[in-house]
Order: structure tokens, then C-alpha cells, then sequence
């Protein structure tokens, strides 16, 4: 039974933890000397901890289940500056003790106006074949049941309930002002076309709180999925133009930029290189965004650095309060 109420891992430090974790990931894994363990990622809605749990039962590899909770006891430590949990002992929690506030996710938007805001901008295209088509997944309900609440991606860019809404919303309003700069584009296929991009991760992706990929996300991806969807939208709508039809697959296609990133066409239209610029940009601030706060591997009188997982390079993190005074001063 836990006593003291929840132990948020943002205000963990070291020393024994007794608390309740939700499995954002876990993988059993094998020491050098053929020992098998447990390394978990364990979350609330604070942040999230790496923890190990050394000779593991396969009692407790089937009980770390991504997406569920468990009751750890074990020992928060610092590994290269970094706090992790060894845990001593595991197992299911009651489940009067999971604290459901301690693991909502509270985001800075209106879900419901960034919602109104994409279906205006949608319902707005100028190009009357491409509205219409827009129209159609709009009044898809089991589309848009899990457009509004899904995850963008299991770790790398919204990994968390509405980021997959807040994530369009974004690259389509930096969609409208790339089409004010260059004005000979097709602000319809922009637009319309930053909405489909990860259309496919509404079936891609399961769960909110920790994101996972379904059978059909493993077995397809996202970009396969998106281009089945819109093919069934297209033959229910045979007076959309079949160019038109091509041109948006095409920026599915290709809106990873590379083969080697996922994309199994390069953009080819000037179209498809503006979805891929801004929804590349977009992941990457978010990730940048949310990496920010991790506390540094290095520091030095300018901040800290630390090598970033998801952005594969090192970043600037936690600058020191007195950063802009010190910079005033040393320019005066």
C-alpha cells in the first residue's frame, strides 16, 4: 500500500522510491554473462525514468506490459548524470492504488480549437475536387474519433493524446503562410496534403499514454495504411480528378523525403517538398521542444549539453537563468 501519495518522477532523486509507473517501454534483455533483465521506461505525467530490474523473473516480464502500471520498490541513482531506478522488487498494483490523476496528460491547447481550426481550413481549400475530398474524411467518424485524440508517433515527435491533431494543426497553419511566400503554389494540394501525410497513424499507433504500434503499424506502416485510406475515399469519389488522386499519394509517399527514412519516392512536385520540409521541421521542434528540459550530460558558464536519442546530436539544454545578463554585460 502506498502511503505518501505519488512519487512523480520529476521530483525524484536518489534514494529508495516506492511508487506506480506507467510502461511507456520494456524489453528483456541478456548481461554478458547470460543473465536476463528488464530495461523499462517507466512515465508519469511528469516526465519519464529509465529503470532496470537485474535477474528478472518471467513472471515480471510478462507483468511489464507497455501500457500498463506497476508497483515498483528499488533505488533511484545517477548513471552519467542522469537518474535511473534499479528496481528491487515488482509487481501488479491494487488497482485503488494507480493515482489516474498522476498520469493524464495536460497539454497548453484547446484540443476542440484546433480541431475547429483544421476543419475550417479544410472546408475552405479553393480547389473544389480537393474539398470535396476533404469532406469525406471529415464526416468519417471512426477517421476522426482517432484523429482528435491519437499520438503523432510512439517516441520521436507528440508522442501523447492530441498530439497527432496538434501536429497537422501546426504544419497546416505553417502550410498557409508557405503558400503566402510562394503564391504559385497549389495552396489546396499543400494543405490538403499536410493533413493526409500521417493520415495512416490513426491505424499505425494504439494508446495515448504510451504509443504503440498495432499489427497492421508493424506489418505496413503509416505511409501504406495512409495510401489504402485515401485510395478508398478516391473510389467512392470517381468525380475527383484522377491526377489530383495521384498527386496527394505522391505526397503521402514521399513525405519522409528519402528510402532510407522511410519514403519510397523522393518529393517530385513542388508540392511534396514543401509537406516534407514543414512536417520535418515541425517533428524536429517538437522534439526539441520537449528535450529542452532534460537535465545535461555537460555544463560549462554558456549551459549544458546532451546527446539527444531522438535528433541523433548533441543539444543546447537548461541555459542558466543569468545567460541574457551575463551576454548584456559582456556586450556593453
Amino acid at each position: 500500500m502506498l502511503e505518501d501519495g505519488h512519487a512523480y518522477i520529476i521530483d525524484l532523486e536518489p534514494g529508495v522510491v516506492h511508487a506506480i509507473y506507467l510502461v511507456q517501454d520494456a524489453r528483456r534483455l541478456t548481461t554478458r554473462n547470460g543473465k536476463p533483465y528488464l530495461a523499462l521506461t517507466l512515465k508519469d505525467n511528469t516526465g519519464s525514468i529509465n529503470a532496470k530490474r537485474w535477474d528478472c523473473s518471467d513472471e515480471e516480464t510478462a507483468l511489464a506490459k507497455v501500457g500498463g502500471y506497476v508497483e515498483i520498490q528499488g533505488e533511484v541513482e545517477l548513471y552519467r548524470n542522469t537518474p535511473q531506478i534499479i528496481i528491487g522488487a515488482m509487481r501488479a498494483p491494487a488497482e485503488e492504488d494507480i493515482d489516474r490523476n498522476a498520469f493524464e496528460q495536460t497539454v497548453s491547447f484547446d484540443p476542440a480549437e484546433l480541431l475547429s481550426q483544421v476543419r475550417d481550413m479544410l472546408t475552405g481549400l479553393p480547389d473544389a475536387d480537393l474539398r470535396l475530398l476533404a469532406e469525406a474524411y471529415l464526416a468519417d467518424e471512426q477517421f476522426m474519433a482517432r484523429f482528435e485524440i491519437g499520438p503523432a508517433a510512439q517516441k520521436m515527435h507528440h508522442p501523447y493524446r492530441f498530439g497527432l491533431l496538434e501536429h497537422v494543426h501546426s504544419v497546416m497553419r505553417l502550410g498557409e503562410r508557405m503558400c503566402e511566400h510562394y503564391p504559385w503554389l497549389d495552396r489546396s494540394m499543400v494543405l490538403l496534403g499536410l493533413f493526409l501525410h500521417d493520415s495512416g497513424k490513426v491505424i499505425e499507433l494504439v494508446g495515448e499514454e504510451a504509443p504503440s504500434y498495432s499489427l497492421e503499424g508493424e506489418l505496413l506502416g503509416h505511409i501504406t495504411i495512409g495510401i489504402n485510406l485515401l485510395d478508398r475515399k478516391l473510389q467512392a469519389l470517381p468525380e475527383v480528378s484522377h491526377r489530383k488522386g495521384v498527386l496527394l499519394k505522391h505526397i503521402i509517399l514521399s513525405h519522409h523525403g528519402l528510402q532510407e527514412w522511410g519514403s519510397p519516392k523522393p518529393p517530385m512536385t513542388p508540392e511534396a517538398l514543401v509537406v516534407h520540409t514543414i512536417e520535418m521541421l515541425d517533428a524536429k521542434m517538437n522534439a526539441f521542444l520537449r528535450e529542452q528540459a532534460e537535465p545535461p550530460e555537460t555544463t560549462d558558464a554558456l549551459g549544458g549539453l546532451r546527446w539527444s536519442k531522438l535528433l541523433h546530436r548533441k543539444i543546447l539544454t537548461n541555459l542558466p537563468e543569468t545567460t541574457d545578463a551575463a551576454d548584456e554585460s559582456a556586450a556593453s
